[in-house]
Parts: C-alpha cells; sequence; structure tokens
C-alpha cells in the first residue's frame, strides 16, 4: 500500500497517515526502514553481480591466437592463484547457474554474458524504482510524524 492523504486517493488503496497514531506512525516508519535497507542491499548485490559479468566479459577480449600459450595465473579463489597456460582460445567454461558449468564457444560466452547483463540491468532500473518510491514513502511519513508532533507541543502549550 502506498501512503498518501484521503484527498490524493479517492480508490482507498493508500494509507492516510493522518489518522495513524504515533506508535503506528512509528511502526511504519521502522517497516520502511528496514524495507529500504533490504531494496539497498539488493541493488547493490545486482550491481555487483553486473561488474563481475562485465569483467568476465572483458576478460574474453583476450582470448585470441596473439595470446595461445600465453602464461596466466588461474584463480582458485579470490586471493588464491595457480600458475597456468592459455591453451584452448575457443573455448571457456561459464557458470550458468548456481554452480552448474557448460563448455561454450567465445562468441557463445559473449552473448550469454551480454543477456546476463542486460537483465540484471532491467532488474537494477526496477529496483532502483522501488527503492525512489520507499525513499518518498519514508519522507511522507516522516512529515506526518513532524506535524504530529508539532500538533503535540501546540496542545501541550495551549495546557
Amino acid at each position: 500500500r502506498a501512503m498518501s492523504t484521503p484527498q490524493n486517493d479517492p480508490t482507498g488503496g493508500h494509507v492516510d497517515l493522518s489518522q495513524l497514531s504515533w506508535e503506528q506512525l512509528q511502526q511504519v516508519h521502522a517497516s520502511l526502514q528496514q524495507e529500504i535497507q533490504n531494496i539497498t542491499q539488493s541493488y547493490g548485490g545486482l550491481r555487483l553481480a553486473v561488474g563481475r559479468f562485465k569483467s568476465s566479459e572483458e576478460n574474453l577480449t583476450h582470448f585470441n591466437k596473439d595470446n595461445k600459450d600465453r602464461e596466466i595465473f588461474v584463480p582458485l579463489t579470490s586471493s588464491l592463484y595457480i600458475p597456468g597456460k592459455l591453451g584452448d582460445i575457443k573455448k571457456v567454461i561459464v557458470e550458468i547457474g548456481d554452480k552448474f558449468f557448460v563448455e561454450k564457444e567465445i562468441d557463445e560466452a559473449k552473448e550469454f554474458l551480454k543477456r546476463k547483463i542486460d537483465y540484471l540491468s532491467k532488474r537494477i532500473e526496477e529496483v532502483g524504482a522501488i527503492l525512489s518510491r520507499k525513499n518518498q514513502d519514508i519522507q511522507i511519513v516522516n512529515m506526518v510524524r513532524q506535524q504530529k508532533a508539532q500538533e503535540a507541543l501546540r496542545r501541550q502549550s495551549a495546557k
């Protein structure tokens, strides 16, 4: 459900924040903060994945006859490498899923990586839009919280 005032939403699909108690507003705020944190983590993970795929795509440009039999370091982990030679310059092994690997021709691997990058880039746009909406929602909640706090101060000072 989105945040609004009743005047902005004749359909009734939004929460009228002005009708919520201070405690309910606090709960909505805390919930939105948690959602924003989770979405931000997802957004960061997607960006990291795109970076890895782009790096892989770029590394495929080194598979040419000039580099055949060239000595390289082969990563075993992110910080452990062994020496090796670039033997087959026409095929690579690509991880296509969770620890599932397939041998592909260089052009097929490039196309696979391009599709992954395009898909993840679209997801980044979608998640970014959701994050933007959630940030707008939390701003609205903060404004209503501020208004309620000012009203409470006015009532208190009027006593």
